[in-house]
């Protein structure tokens, strides 16, 4: 009885062991294919990044090829966030704020009423179409400033673009054009902020205008956002423009003050033109001469935006390098003109030859004598004669 038993039992154990061979191998070949779909998608993923425009009008299309619409043409370091690629081609996603138009007809209340409704480039029938709304879909629209009939939306996330790879380089991470687009949001807002800010102090009494800190918010803009080309330019106009006006402001308010404080301590006879007398106290010179002072600092301020790490002294000693020498009989300019570009005439044999002014020379002390000036030029702001900056006189 033990014999067939045992005979028995061997063989269920082989029936086992077949079986459970048998019900091993769909698994394994699973397995394989499973592991061969991984290696392919693999080999096939690729990895985002923000590409860098390097060439000068480079297109941006709407197909891979030679033939697909110009959407538009990108600037030189124009950043993009390159997705895939295709042939001789980067795809890459619109910009965030990349806009899209759809036929109004097939919209109602914001829900799309059509099945795959065309998303246009541009609000035309003739348009290139760069995607679908399915029927259902609520889209954010508004009407179309251009045409009425089309309804203007962000582009859908999924949008794809078309860019030659060789005028785009690897520039970072796929985060690295978010980043750049916000930067550039902030160096924006400053600007705007700066400039209401320059027209509304603009506005108050000269002594009440805080100009500190329009300069340093023109001066932030100058120094932290240069890789922003628009708004550095923009900020450096705008900060020359601020000069010169407040310039004038105060030109205005200290002869305003130089006249009061004038009437009060010097005679009537000092001020007239027969007289060979000094016609300013000590007093009345210094302030003459803080007159040109923002007139010097705004040229230092447009000199030194390309001259980096340089001090007013590094200036002037420039301007030693370009000096002239004149000379003649020094003479107050006491004409009330505005925009005078001195407040002295340097005459030879009683003909005007020169305006000149000093921040460093006291040339009142010189009225009336013959002297030898050391120059630099100054503009005229249109008057008949050059003007001059001293920079040493004998």
């Amino acid at each position: 009885m033990s014999k067939p038993l045992s005979f028995y039992s061997k063989a269920l154990v082989v029936l086992s062991s077949t079986s459970l061979f048998i019900q091993q191998l769909p698994l394994q070949a699973d397995a394989s294919e499973t592991k061969a779909e991984v290696l392919h998608h693999t080999k096939s993923h690729f990895n985002k990044f923000t590409g860098k425009v390097v060439g000068k009008n480079v297109r941006l299309r709407t197909h891979p090829d030679l033939e697909g619409h110009v959407v538009r043409e990108l600037e030189k370091n124009e950043l993009l966030v390159v997705v895939d690629e295709k042939d001789d081609f980067y795809v890459v996603e619109p910009a965030s704020d990349f806009k899209a138009y759809v036929f109004r007809s097939f919209v109602l209340d914001n829900v799309v009423e059509g099945s795959r409704v065309n998303i246009r480039l541009f609000p035309d029938l003739e348009a290139p179409i760069i995607g679908h709304l399915s029927a259902g879909q609520r889209i954010d629209g508004k009407i179309c400033e251009k045409n009425s009939k089309w309804l203007e939306i962000n582009a859908p996330a999924e949008t794809r673009f078309f860019v030659a790879k060789e005028y785009l380089e690897y520039a970072g991470v796929p985060e690295l054009k978010a980043l750049t687009d916000k930067r550039k949001m902030q160096a924006m807002q400053l600007l705007e902020s700066t400039i209401l800010l320059t027209q509304a102090e603009l506005r108050k009494p000269f002594e009440e205008v805080a100009k500190d800190r329009i300069v340093k918010g023109f001066q932030t803009l100058i120094n932290d956002y240069k890789d922003f080309p628009e708004i550095f330019e923009k900020a450096k106009e705008s900060l020359l423009s601020f000069n010169e006006k407040y310039l004038e402001r105060k030109i205005s308010y200290l002869e305003m003050k130089a006249t009061h404080t004038a009437a009060n301590t010097v005679s009537e006879e000092v001020f007239s033109l027969d007289s060979n007398a000094l016609p300013y106290t000590s007093d009345l010179l210094t302030d003459r001469m803080k007159i040109w002072e923002p007139v010097e600092e705004s040229l230092y301020l447009s000199w030194a935006s390309m001259h980096r790490a340089k001090t007013i002294d590094d200036f002037y000693a420039d301007q030693k390098l370009k000096a002239v020498s004149i000379s003649g009989i020094l003479e107050a300019y006491v004409d009330p003109v505005k925009n005078k570009p001195g407040d002295l005439v340097l005459k030879e044999r009683d003909v005007p030859i020169a305006y000149v002014y000093s921040t460093h020379v006291n040339l009142h002390s010189l009225i009336g004598k013959r002297v030898n000036l050391t120059v630099t030029e100054r503009p005229n702001n249109n008057f008949a004669f050059p003007a001059f900056y001293v920079l040493d006189a004998e």
